[in-house]
């Protein structure tokens, strides 16, 4: 199945208070009735009480005043789980804080609190937000704004996951700026971002190889792979944002992993180089991981078993549309425990 559209524009103005009463859709044209979005903003932007599992994510590709390069990981899980990842690309030195505290979260409008961490809308008609983490010997401090409108997922918000239907949008190309603090040094940063809203009822068994790609002609990817226990796939999903802000989306595509690195620590093996082919777009990229050790455990100082998974930054390039392109991207492999 293939789909092609484009976003209304502009998206109406909503007011700076959480919504008291439904607010309107996005508008799509050339999508088939059954495909309107299934997601509204901001209300959507907001805390979903009813599904267990609901996360929001924060990549970010950021560059101090120096030439010096990091990425920037942040995400809040609605059980009250909080990661935060500052990766340094010169030193390749990884730091991460992982904590369970609970989640402070506002129904119809994006306002996370989780101690002195927020996360928040800053302006009723932008998708501007603000965003402050902070851990043990690092922290995130970033205002956000997104160059584009939201991708819905598969096209209408409602993809398929490990668990079955899911909600899921993403802003692809958000301009990024503010500090980071690793071990008492504030660094001035500014960059790119990528940032995820998903939730769902059944988190599910198997697991999923996640890719989202930001290339440097101003066009955007997100894929991925939903893996049985067994690794066979389950279903996989690919879109593309075009500088326009129109879209492609089809599940007629490849993706080949050509090689990998064993965690010395798990024994986890991951992928570190990929390639993804789809044939009507003249699509073909290599991936590689910038860094092996991205690795991740979560529930590491608890006494129950480690889950560990791996998260972290890419380089990309290839061809597109029958020309050379290069770029930045993230991924994530996950497996679940059984």
């Amino acid at each position: 199945m293939t789909l092609v559209y484009h976003f209304g524009s502009p998206i109406s103005p909503v007011p700076a208070e959480c919504l008291t009463k439904p607010a309107l859709p996005l508008k799509l044209f050339i999508v088939p009735k059954k495909y309107r979005p299934k997601i509204r903003f901001p209300r959507d932007e907001g805390a979903h009480p009813a599904f267990l599992t609901e996360w929001w994510y924060g990549h970010f590709s950021l560059v101090d005043p120096q030439g010096g390069e990091y990425g920037a990981m942040v995400a809040y899980f609605n059980v009250g789980l909080k990661i935060l990842m500052v990766y340094e690309l010169e030193t390749e030195r990884f730091h991460h804080f992982i904590s369970s505290s609970a989640l402070h979260h506002t129904e119809g409008c994006l306002d996370l609190h989780w101690h002195r961490d927020n996360l928040l809308r800053t302006d009723p008609k932008l998708f501007s937000y603000s965003l402050k983490s902070y851990g043990k010997d690092v922290s995130v401090n970033l205002s956000l704004e997104s160059d584009k409108p939201p991708l819905l997922g598969c096209g209408d918000g409602l993809i398929e996951w490990s668990g079955g239907r899911a909600y899921y949008y993403s802003f692809t190309r958000m301009k990024a700026k503010g500090t980071i603090e690793i071990s008492d040094r504030v660094i001035d940063v500014q960059g790119v971002g990528w940032m995820d809203h998903q939730w769902m009822t059944y988190l599910g068994k198997g697991g999923w190889d996640w890719f989202a790609i930001q290339l440097d002609n101003d066009k955007e990817l997100v894929f991925w792979h939903i893996v049985n226990t067994d690794e066979s796939i389950k279903s996989k999903d690919l879109t593309v944002m075009f500088a326009d802000h129109s879209i492609y989306h089809t599940q007629d595509f490849t993706l080949e992993r050509m090689d990998y690195w064993i965690s010395p620590k798990t024994g986890r093996e991951y992928g570190l180089l990929w390639r993804v082919r789809q044939e009507s777009l003249g699509l073909n990229l290599v991936i590689r991981a910038v860094c092996a050790q991205q690795e991740i455990m979560l529930f590491e100082s608890l006494s129950i078993p480690v889950f560990p998974f791996w998260e972290g930054r890419t380089s990309v390039s290839g061809h597109l549309e029958g020309e050379a392109v290069s770029g930045k991207g993230y991924a994530e492999q996950v497996r679940l425990p059984l």
